[in-house]
């Protein structure tokens, strides 16, 4: 009678299975915000939390390097928000009251369905949401792109999936807001090979843009 030798390798969840997790989330979150509920942000904190949890798991590895912060990625991130942010705000001024006024009425409807200019939404925008949605569409989508695409087509093709994911809600707004900013985003994760300018970057506009110093 022979006996087989061969290791038996541990159970473990298929890595499929972990990025099909993740990414069932980044779809319940864009029905979530699509759909704007009542205390919107009382439940997105514990989603964002959980989204982070699935989106690690679903990460390739290497993660945590690429979560090392550094002051110089800090410091380009702050810039890069500080830079976006100065880009909305003109884009916007152009949309709504200067070259066309097509941008005015989403503009304000948003700000009627989330009541951002709070702390408590800010912090959630920013402790929770951008780190969320960087860690999924950076961490995950992109990052395994570019294991068999250039670095530039993960970004694009990541970038045109968030936009189609918008669009794909309902969110014709947020899509617009989401081609320019997730492109230089997943710009600054590739060059860094770093999370860390990008969520930086992602959680400071996302607080000036909607709590601190919203366009009007």
């Amino acid at each position: 009678m022979s006996h087989s030798t061969d290791p038996t390798p541990p159970p473990r969840a298929p890595c499929a299975s972990r990025v099909g997790a993740a990414a069932v989330a980044a779809a319940a979150w864009a029905v979530l915000v699509a759909r704007s509920p009542d205390r919107f942000f009382a439940i997105a904190a514990p989603f964002c939390l959980i989204w982070i949890l699935l989106s690690t798991r679903a990460a390739p590895a290497g993660l945590r390097d690429r979560l090392a912060p550094s002051a110089a990625d800090v410091a380009l991130g702050a810039g890069a928000a500080l830079a976006l942010y100065a880009g909305t705000r003109l884009f916007l001024r152009a949309g709504c009251g200067g070259l066309t006024d097509a941008l005015c009425g989403p503009l304000a409807e948003m700000f009627v369905r989330f009541h951002t200019r709070a702390l408590g939404p800010a912090l959630v925008l920013g402790l929770l949401a951008a780190p969320g949605e960087e860690l999924f569409w950076r961490g995950v989508v992109q990052a395994r792109l570019a294991r068999r695409l250039h670095p530039a087509l993960a970004v694009a093709l990541a970038t045109a999936l968030a936009v189609g994911g918008a669009l794909a809600a309902g969110e014709p707004f947020l899509a617009l807001a989401t081609a320019p900013t997730y492109a230089a985003w997943g710009a600054l994760s590739a060059w860094r090979r770093s999370l860390v300018p990008a969520i930086v970057s992602h959680a400071i506009w996302s607080v000036l843009v909607a709590s601190v110093a919203p366009p009007s």
